[in-house]
């Protein structure tokens, strides 16, 4: 065996590591961060920016984590599908569905974007509906940029400032070591072997990988109990794009905005078995604002995608259709890297699937049609194709769309940031933080992870701008 230890790091640790070729310490970092997320993204461009050495390391060829911006699309190839995350709200939002209400607060998001001079555009353009307020982000010329943007901003800001980001850099397990001066070091094994020594090391990963990733670690760091982290439950989450070349809800119905769904019949038996959906329609749960649509064919007519299901395996429309990730599912490989498929006519499975829910579309639509005189002409049409993003287990790196805390003992919803003081900081005794939407005071936005990922960085004595816009939950 022999040393590869970085002169600069000999100084700190309390022996010289010895290595072999296949598992060697290549460098030391002040901040390693696993994972180029929203939060992973943000720690980076902060840290760097104050002169830290950082590190990021990403299992994926991408960043952005569940923020999945698919640029390109359509066949003239300048549409953007978000097959992810995709929304924040400058103000607070609420949404009441049902019995339900959700408030929806992203002023971290909002800041960022404004400081970094991201352009943005109101998503919904009704102002009768509840997620007018919302705003997504938007190019110089007001089309679709993707919400990607953002994230992808800080990384260039951070690597400009000298961050180190790597892709296809999958963090194995964590290990620990005694610096010289009474310090606690953090070692972060990648899979290619290669090992690097961090002083903090941030986890910008959700519940499940990071929890695999905890256990799979040292004992010093295997052998505690890290309790916040498993407070969370996750759920699935799924968005269905499809494309036309004349976009006929819009050029013969005049739909621009506003949420549509179909119904199931009424089941006469009553099984065991719950959620299960019907052989037929095809789940449609979307909203005719939502899908990037040019409107510059001849005579004004329009082209683009349709968001024909965004939501979970029960509807939350009265009525609506239940078991959507149930019927869904079969047309997309179980185990993958990507949560995203494109659909398309070459694969029979995607054939059908395209086929059904143009379909289902069609008798939905059907009343509103036939007054147009346009059902004969729209029931000819097919798709041009589709994106189908699952946000499941079968996700590597993934495995969840969302996340929300457990209910309380007496039955009550968990406050926002309930746990998130704690499980930024699982483990006390090692210089270890988590920041991602799973533990964060605004779950199933990116704005969870960026509190968290502040927290972590006051933790760190990183020097910030004046967080006016925190909420009292993640000061």
């Amino acid at each position: 065996k022999t040393s590869c230890t970085p002169p600069a790091m000999s100084r700190l640790l309390l022996f010289s590591v010895l290595c072999s070729p296949a598992a060697c310490i290549s460098h030391f970092c002040d901040i390693g961060i696993v994972g180029a997320g929203a939060g992973g993204a943000y720690t980076a461009w902060r840290a760097a920016s104050d002169g830290r050495k950082v590190c990021v390391f990403e299992r994926a060829g991408r960043p952005g984590g569940r923020i999945h911006s698919l640029r390109g699309q359509g066949p003239q190839e300048d549409l953007v599908v978000e097959a992810g995350g995709y929304r924040f709200a400058p103000k607070p939002v609420v949404q009441r569905t049902g019995k339900i209400t959700w408030r929806i607060d992203t002023p971290l998001t909002a800041a960022i974007i404004e400081e970094l001079k991201i352009p943005s555009a109101i998503y919904n353009p009704n102002a009768s509906q509840w997620d007018h307020g919302m705003h997504k982000l938007v190019d110089e010329k007001g089309q679709d940029a993707g919400y990607l943007t953002f994230i992808e901003r800080m990384l260039e800001i951070a690597t400009a400032k000298g961050a180190k980001v790597r892709f296809n850099a999958e963090v194995v397990s964590l290990g620990t070591l005694a610096g010289k001066d009474g310090s606690k070091l953090v070692v972060i094994r990648l899979k290619s072997g290669e090992e690097v020594v961090v002083k903090n090391a941030v986890l910008n990963m959700p519940q499940r990988p990071v929890l695999e990733l905890l256990r799979r670690s040292n004992s010093s760091i295997s052998s505690a109990f890290p309790k916040p982290l498993y407070n969370p439950v996750s759920f699935p989450i799924m968005k269905f794009y499809v494309h036309y070349d004349d976009a006929w809800w819009r050029n013969d119905l005049g739909l621009v905005s506003g949420p549509f769904y179909n119904k199931e019949p009424t089941s006469k038996v009553q099984t065991h078995v719950t959620g299960v959906p019907t052989e037929n329609p095809v789940p449609l749960e979307g909203q005719y604002h939502d899908g990037d649509v040019r409107c510059d064919l001849p005579d004004g007519k329009c082209r683009g995608f349709l968001q024909t299901f965004y939501g979970g395996d029960t509807s939350q429309n009265p009525g609506g259709v239940d078991g959507a990730m149930k019927f869904f599912s079969p047309f997309v490989d179980s185990i993958s890297e990507d949560a995203a498929t494109q659909i398309g006519y070459v694969e029979p499975h995607h054939k059908e699937l395209l086929d059904q829910t143009h379909a289902s579309l069609v008798e939905l639509h059907r009343a509103a049609l036939d007054a147009a005189n346009a059902t004969a002409r729209v029931s000819a049409m097919r798709p041009t194709g589709a994106v189908l993003s699952m946000w499941t287990q079968g996700v590597a790196g993934i495995h969840a769309g969302c996340h929300v805390p457990k209910r309380l003992k007496n039955g009550d919803q968990a406050p926002p940031g309930y746990i998130s003081k704690e499980a930024m900081a699982p483990l006390p005794d090692w210089p270890i933080f988590v920041a991602n939407e799973a533990f964060g005071p605004m779950n199933c936005f990116a704005e969870g992870s960026l509190a968290m990922a502040e927290m972590a960085l006051k933790k760190m004595n990183i020097s910030l701008p004046e967080a006016g816009w925190l909420t009292e939950e993640v000061r």
